[in-house]
């Protein structure tokens, strides 16, 4: 089992109505597997953690998944051929939304996050940012 940090773009996609679901489609920009933990890191307006959640299975495609993500994309939909996985997760703790949290981005950089998180990060890479994360989130 691994654990990731997942960055999620709160301009392009519901976030928080796609996770008041007890399970969502997310897209998988890392080597994700079943059984893995997924930390999804809301983007502004919020910079915190905003969920922990099972990776419960993998491999889906856009067309398999369009229909119940669809709701939750500010825009339009374009698939445009893209071949870009999704994963199915269950969220399995939501974190409260505080611009004080322990879990929002400037506790994050002083505890091992390093630049931008621009894509999924796997937090076994980063012994100090995974242990604080842990700590914090259980």
């Amino acid at each position: 089992m691994q654990h990731w940090l997942v960055p999620a773009n709160t301009k392009f996609y519901d976030v928080l109505a796609a996770f008041a679901l007890t399970e969502t489609y997310w897209p998988m920009n890392a080597k994700i597997s079943s059984g893995d933990v997924v930390y999804i890191y809301l983007a502004a307006p919020y910079k915190q953690i905003g969920y922990i959640c099972d990776v419960l299975a993998t491999g889906y495609t856009m067309d398999e998944i369009i229909k119940d993500v669809r709701p939750f994309i500010k825009g339009s939909v374009s698939n445009n051929g893209s071949s870009k996985p999704f994963m199915k997760l269950k969220a399995v703790r939501s974190i409260p939304i505080d611009k004080n949290s322990v879990l929002s981005l400037g506790k994050l950089k002083k505890n091992g996050l390093n630049g931008m998180l621009m894509g999924a990060r796997k937090l076994e890479n980063n012994p100090e940012l995974f242990d604080y994360i842990e700590e914090y989130s259980s």
